[in-house]
């Protein structure tokens, strides 16, 4: 990336590889919501809204998949999406792709006259008051198809901030509890998603309950880290997911497990 020590930056820093999260991590936060979102089910004809987009950390690899006109962004800071572009995208893909892009910082996603399949929001609700949270995901639901879903990251607590308006670079967090009532206020279905993420938990939204995933789905998503003893804590966290999966849904695990010794004996051994 352009040879800077990222080494040397820190988490907020003005620079578009550090200001939107701890840069030695910028490449994995961009590619773990791209693997996140293809699991449920984005496909390059899908339209995208990428809420905070940034310095495209997972908008360059959304570019690259989506087809043309489907990848939009919103992000009030435009320096980081003219870094990004000017330092790892280039503006060939862009000339390719036509991504849209807006620059307001008033949480509004009307804009394009578009309504989306998938609406990211990676690390923008762990810096909203619970207003800005509510404005949000009733313009998220307005611009929504009706079997489109949200995804979203929350810094999960025992207690929830009180306070006004947007926190940056500093985090606040909500109780589970909380995000459910975002989410009814809001008029959404909403899910917790055992997906790893080494600070936030992962939600889902629909207007649609079909696309909430159900338990037996969940168990498929965990996003665990191989060979990175950097994101070890992955295994611990996605085990204790599954853990409550099964303990929530013991049947389902049970059929699943007599399911695959069928197939096992018919094929005559692993």
């Amino acid at each position: 990336m352009e040879g800077t020590d990222i080494s040397q930056l820190k988490a907020g820093d003005q620079h578009y590889l550090a200001y939107v999260g701890p840069p030695d991590q910028y490449d994995f936060m961009g590619a773990t919501q791209f693997r996140l979102l293809c699991t449920l089910g984005l496909r390059a004809n899908h339209s995208l809204l990428d809420f905070g987009c940034g310095s495209l950390r997972a908008g360059r690899l959304f570019l690259n998949y989506l087809d043309e006109g489907r990848y939009f962004g919103i992000e009030p800071n435009q320096w980081l999406i003219e870094g990004a572009i000017n330092k790892m995208v280039g503006r060939d893909l862009v000339a390719i792709k036509k991504p849209r892009f807006d620059y307001n910082s008033d949480f509004m996603t009307n804009v394009f006259s578009e309504r989306f399949d998938f609406i990211v929001a990676q690390s923008v609700f762990s810096h909203a008051s619970g207003d800005l949270i509510n404005i949000a995901l009733h313009n998220f639901k307005a611009s929504l198809k009706p079997t489109g879903i949200i995804v979203a990251t929350f810094f999960k607590g025992d207690s929830d901030y009180d306070g006004s308006g947007w926190v940056y670079p500093g985090c606040v967090s909500y109780r589970h509890s909380t995000i459910e009532r975002f989410a009814k206020e809001a008029g959404l279905f909403i899910a917790q998603l055992p997906w790893y993420h080494p600070r936030q938990t992962w939600y889902t939204f629909s207007i649609d309950q079909g696309r909430i995933p159900n338990k037996s789905m969940l168990q498929h998503l965990s996003g665990a880290v191989l060979f990175s003893p950097e994101f070890a804590d992955s295994w611990d966290k996605t085990s204790k997911g599954a853990g409550l999966i099964r303990k929530s849904a013991p049947g389902v695990w049970a059929k699943s497990i007599k399911k695959g010794l069928k197939k096992l004996i018919e094929k005559g051994g692993p």
